[in-house]
């Protein structure tokens, strides 16, 4: 940071982070100036006299922009980005901000990042429209010189987004969350906000999951192991504040799972469009092995199971018809935008593994090994099958032309809900937190596969929609071992923007995961809580060490 021992001409004293030097009264061609905490502008120099001393070099060696990526787009409504790049050769940074060449803002930051304050953030939005956003970020040497230099572009959309988003937070590695659920969180953030996402439940004595909500707003779901009930699933109506108790929990183990599974955890469970059917994996015998890696610390996808669903107005779990067969895993279901149909992750079940399953040898693998080397083991590749879901009667499942018999492990299908789109995530084996897992989208009809230009290098998955079908968001670790989300525009052709961090939503020490959006015509969330924390707890039924 630019202290006296590297400048000892600047005096010493606190000033707010963001300065705006009279920007709403300078003649036109003026424009607002800020800096960071600990900039001191020397005793004789205005701030702009001093960033206009600097001089310019011949060949400014490269800053490396981190993000916003070039071509990002911002919804319409959302709070500002984060400005962040890497330059080890240099302690303080000139940023400024360009629209069509026309400077809208400069300073200066001893700190790799800069996030525009609220006010300086409409200023550059209103001045910017839909046109591209410039920014320059020149590294300042001790003599004054700017010698190293960096550039990137963003823009804003013309699409607003939908202004929440659920989210849970979880410790890493996974052992460490399943034997610390009370540092567990769900969230909810605002994307219009510059502030903090409001932690709606925490402090738990159970362990809680994948969460849902219907997309007619009204009703949410959450996985509990609730009195030990591993199929346990807590189904409540959306408001404000929400006491679960006995009376809100439904049970995947109301369906008689086949052997060899001996319990229902009910994985991966989604709403029909009117709320009044929930989708779920039951009958799972899972292939799991706990890892040691902050980054990928299990190996998990189920090695049978069967799609059931339960019914809001009858109160009974059925299974469903086409995706039922105990000679395939059945897996990630997912409604249609209309709900005709259901679409879900398959593939043959294979008796050696579950053998090894039953026997105890995947809870004895080495903890200290990689998640590709549990990959190699025991690799695993779905395919997507449909099938008509025909008010819970069911019919013949067949495989999603371009998502099936293509080399590679198929699963979360997500279809956008103007009905046009269908995203899946795509890796080479297996279901879950894969490093080379990637997004990718076809026709909801099936069709030709593209993968997203929104993926990053590590890990992506887990995504859910926008209610106006125009945002997706989406986690990944392709900043952080702790998983962080992010977000990208869909346009009419299906082609996606560059990954934008959802920066504000990400913690220290813990993963940020399983994002998703909350419906525009939903209540948001303020509590959750457990109405009986103590009576809520019991010895899990749990055989898989999950």
């Amino acid at each position: 940071m630019m202290r006296h021992r590297h400048f000892p001409w600047l005096p010493t004293f606190v000033l707010p982070l963001l300065i705006l030097c009279a920007a709403f009264v300078q003649p036109v061609a003026a424009y607002p100036l800020f800096r960071s905490i600990d900039i001191q502008v020397p005793h004789d120099l205005t701030l702009k006299a001093w960033i206009d001393s600097f001089t310019p070099v011949q060949s400014p060696k490269p800053v490396l922009m981190l993000e916003p990526i070039d071509g990002a787009l911002v919804p319409a409504n959302a709070a500002s980005p984060i400005i962040r790049w890497k330059d080890p050769a240099n302690t303080v940074w000139l940023i400024t901000v360009s629209i069509d060449g026309n400077t809208v803002c400069r300073g200066i930051m001893d700190a790799t990042y800069w996030i525009p304050s609220q006010l300086l953030w409409e200023r550059i939005r209103s001045s910017a429209g839909t046109t591209p956003i410039s920014v320059t970020v020149f590294g300042v040497s001790e003599s004054g010189s700017l010698s190293t230099k960096g550039q990137t572009s963003f823009s804003v959309s013309d699409d607003p987004v939908g202004t929440h988003i659920g989210f849970l937070r979880k410790r890493l590695p996974f052992r460490k969350a399943k034997d610390n659920p009370h540092d567990s969180q769900m969230a909810v953030g605002d994307l219009t906000s510059s502030g903090k996402p409001r932690i709606v439940l925490q402090d738990q004595p159970i362990c809680f999951n994948c969460h849902a909500y219907s997309p007619d707003g009204k009703s949410y779901g959450m996985d509990m192991d609730y009195k030990g009930d591993k199929g346990g699933y807590a189904l409540v109506d959306i408001s404000k504040k929400v006491s679960i108790t006995d009376n809100d929990i439904i049970s995947w183990n109301d369906y008689k799972a086949p052997g060899p599974s001996k319990y229902s955890m009910g994985l991966f469970t989604t709403f029909s469009p009117d709320g009044r059917y929930a989708a779920s994996t039951v009958g799972e015998s899972s292939a799991f092995i706990m890892l040691d890696d902050l980054h990928f610390s299990q190996m998990f996808y189920p090695a049978t199971g069967q799609i059931a669903y339960y019914d809001r107005t009858t109160g009974k779990v059925l299974p469903l018809k086409g995706a039922d067969t105990l000679e395939a895993i059945q897996t990630n279901p997912a409604f249609s935008a209309d709900g005709k149909r259901v679409t879900f992750a398959r593939a043959t079940v294979k008796p050696d593994l579950v053998a090894d399953i039953e026997t105890g040898k995947l809870r004895k693998e080495d903890p200290g090994q990689s998640i590709l080397d549990a990959n190699e083991k025991y690799p695993m590749q779905f395919d997507l099958y449909s099938v008509p879901f025909n008010d819970g009667l069911g019919g013949t499942a067949v495989p999603v032309d371009g998502a099936s018999a293509n080399g590679m492990s198929n699963f979360f299908p997500r279809y956008s809900p103007n009905g046009k789109w269908l995203v899946f995530t795509q890796c080479k084996t297996g279901l879950v937190l894969q490093p080379d897992s990637r997004l990718v989208i076809i026709p909801a009809e099936g069709g030709t596969p593209r993968i997203l230009k929104a993926n990053t290098d590590l890990m992506n998955s887990w995504h859910s929609w926008s209610s106006n079908s125009r945002w997706l968001v989406f986690s990944s670790k392709g900043n952080s071992p702790f998983t962080e989300i992010y977000l990208t525009h869909i346009d009419g052709n299906g082609e996606s923007s560059p990954p934008l961090r959802l920066f504000r939503f990400s913690h220290t020490e813990l993963a940020a995961m399983v994002p998703e959006f909350i419906p525009n015509n939903s209540i948001i969330q303020r509590t959750m809580v457990l109405a009986d924390p103590e009576g809520a707890q019991g010895e899990s039924m749990a055989t898989d060490g999950r």
